[in-house]
């Protein structure tokens, strides 16, 4: 099985450095164009099925892969970024409000990493040998401490950039080796 993990395009809040969270937040311009770049760079890559977060950055950037695929896109709820409550939309613009922000990932982080590893398995145990998973900053984080057996503390080792690829392959005994590695060399 080969699993390629995909961050959606840029929008207007990472560029003003807003936590977007479970805000439905769409791509802006540049998004959409790195989208597009993405989509051509994955056009000849093999894959069976496309998993999305159902929030429109991710969808969007998915539909746009998808173009090139022609597959079956299955949209969830389950692989939204994690809800950032009263942080949601607001810049992190002085160190008190970083940490305080750091503080609430830091709580949030073990149930949110839960929920998204528990729909992992259901992805993987879906039938599909080469699947194309878009999603979010934490999502993407979530996946990869799935796959690679990493606890939740670890995620910060991990940097996800605007339509950033990881892909992992799975060994003989089903364990995951990380291949590629916030590749964004499309862009």
């Amino acid at each position: 099985m080969r699993i390629t993990t995909i961050r959606h395009g840029e929008t207007d809040w990472n560029l003003q450095r807003r936590p977007q969270g479970s805000s439905d937040i769409e791509l802006n311009q540049t998004g959409l164009a790195q989208a597009e770049k993405l989509a051509i760079r994955l056009a000849n890559e093999p894959c069976d099925i496309i998993y999305s977060s159902d929030l429109q950055r991710a969808k969007k950037t998915a539909e746009i892969i998808n173009a090139c695929h022609g597959i079956e896109l299955v949209t969830s709820s389950l692989l939204r970024e994690s809800s950032f409550g009263e942080f949601e939309g607001k810049p992190l613009t002085d160190p008190e409000s970083a940490a305080a922000f750091g503080k609430f990932m830091d709580e949030r982080a073990p149930a949110y990493f839960a929920q998204v590893q528990g729909y992992l398995k259901e992805i993987t145990s879906c039938g599909k040998e080469n699947i194309f998973i878009v999603g979010h900053f934490g999502t993407i984080r979530a996946i990869i401490c799935g796959l690679l057996t990493l606890p939740v503390e670890d995620r910060g080792l991990f940097i996800i950039g605007n339509t950033a690829i990881h892909t992992f392959v799975q060994r003989n005994g089903g364990t995951f080796e990380m291949i590629i590695e916030n590749d964004t060399g499309h862009l």
